[in-house]
């Protein structure tokens, strides 16, 4: 239908003036008033009374004069083409929600997030750190070389232990033909830098290097080695990493331990820390991905049968956590992963936080009315991409004044050192060999330890 039409069946009466003026040309009329008096619609409101001296009052101007002319009218009147109206009533401005575009699916990295990073909380990774130390029993981070902390005697012995290792000194466990055969020419697939580093006359002692573990054949490790170099090409996230490079990592080192027996592997990611009272109540109960933990003997199965669920937690537990996984199976060393790209001051803050817990967990396994409880150092393990660091904790006593009252415990973190890498094969080999290390020391040192602290749960 035409507008002129139209205009001629719209009945006569207090809207003669304003058809009247329509219909000299209504819709240039319009458009023009449109584009050169763009303040004329500023309010959508009806004017009482106009401003110009033949406008009635009660009738509507500017953008609403055509409206409410159509609205009187029972047919639709087809004006396209007409420019974009720049204001409508709020209904008209929203378009249904499908014709929004989707917000973009999580990421791969951000859905894991939940998982490998465990939850940041109110507070950062540098505001928790201070946190703890500011706490009753304080947890901080001290170089070797600080005076903030005084060493003790079994931190120092691990600790040069393991960077002899670290500094590539008796990694290797080859014989001399084996050697040989390795580093020759002919062999494919080894990097000319390999070549010349396993043959270091200083790098193999198998005498001493073969007590803690076998050597790791060597085409295993240039798996692994190739996988990792692989993974930072593609910038892989954390979840691949994990998998395909730092659990094959500690698989590899545990399956030729001395003790492979006697220590397990845990995935821990979906841990948390169990009663949540065992961790201050303003930090996130943050989570590490792997720990060594020991496999129960008759003993720790005796002491287990007698065992109570402690504070709100509604099962028993060795640990800091109720996890399936591992609440039958003491931990003796975490470990914490990274991608390359994750923050290194995040992790140092989980396994903070983890292994505080951990302590305040086991003083509680001793028997009433002994007293502080001695824990031995522990090792603790932060990996980020292809680099491995050791950092060792440990427990001191500081005096309190006056000397009178209880003295304070601070859980001291002594920092780090690098163990090696999956760069390279001589590099892959530090690590391996330190791992072994520290895999020795779960059995000869902190099973013992554990053994005597449960033992009275198991005493008939």
């Amino acid at each position: 239908m035409s507008i002129q039409l139209w205009l001629d069946q719209v009945p006569t009466g207090q809207y003669n003036h304003q058809l009247l003026t329509l219909t000299n040309d209504p819709y240039s009329d319009w458009v023009t008033s449109r584009w050169t008096h763009p303040d004329d619609d500023k309010e959508n409101v009806v004017k009482l009374h106009g401003d110009k001296p033949d406008q009635q009052p009660g009738i509507p101007t500017g953008k609403r004069r055509l409206s409410a002319l159509m609205a009187s009218s029972h047919e639709e009147v087809d004006l396209t083409p007409r420019p974009k109206k720049k204001r409508r009533q709020e209904a008209d401005d929203i378009d249904p929600p499908e014709h929004f575009s989707p917000m973009p699916a999580p990421s791969e990295d951000a859905a894991s997030e939940d998982v490998e990073s465990h939850h940041s909380g109110r507070l950062s990774p540098t505001k928790q750190l201070a946190f703890l130390e500011d706490s009753s029993k304080p947890v901080i981070y001290c170089d070797f070389a600080s005076t903030l902390a005084e060493m003790p005697e079994d931190v120092h012995t691990l600790c040069n232990d393991v960077q002899e290792l670290a500094d590539g000194v008796g990694i290797l466990g080859f014989k001399p033909d084996e050697l040989a055969d390795i580093t020759d020419l002919d062999y494919g697939g080894l990097d000319h830098r390999d070549r010349k580093r396993l043959r270091y006359p200083w790098a193999n002692d198998p005498t001493q290097r073969l007590k803690t573990g076998k050597m790791v054949p060597l085409v295993e490790v240039q798996r692994i080695v190739a996988s990792a170099i692989r993974f930072e090409e593609k910038r892989a996230h954390e979840t691949t990493w994990n998998e395909g490079i730092h659990l094959a990592v500690i698989n590899a080192a545990l399956t030729a331990s001395t003790h492979v027996t006697s220590l397990a592997i845990a995935n821990v990611k979906t841990a948390s820390i169990d009663p949540p009272e065992l961790a201050n109540q303003k930090l996130p109960k943050r989570v590490v991905d792997y720990a060594i933990v020991l496999q129960p003997n008759q003993a720790i199965e005796n002491a287990w049968e007698k065992l109570q669920p402690i504070g709100t937690a509604s099962i028993k537990s060795w640990n800091h956590t109720t996890s399936a996984e591992i609440r039958s199976t003491p931990i003796t060393i975490s470990i914490e992963t990274k991608a390359p790209n994750k923050s290194w001051t995040d992790g140092k803050a989980q396994i903070a936080i983890w292994t505080a817990a951990l302590h305040k967990r086991l003083s509680m396994l001793q028997q009433p009315g002994q007293g502080s409880l001695d824990i031995p150092a522990m090792p603790l393990l932060i990996v980020q991409g292809h680099d491995w660091y050791l950092f060792v904790v440990s427990q001191q006593q500081q005096p309190s004044v006056p000397e009178k009252k209880k003295r304070k415990i601070t859980t001291v973190i002594w920092q780090k050192i690098d163990i090696g890498n999956t760069r390279n094969c001589f590099d892959a080999y530090k690590l391996l060999s330190v791992l072994h290390l520290v895999m020795d020391w779960a059995y000869r040192v902190w099973r013992p330890w554990f053994l005597e602290l449960v033992r009275w749960m198991g005493d008939d």
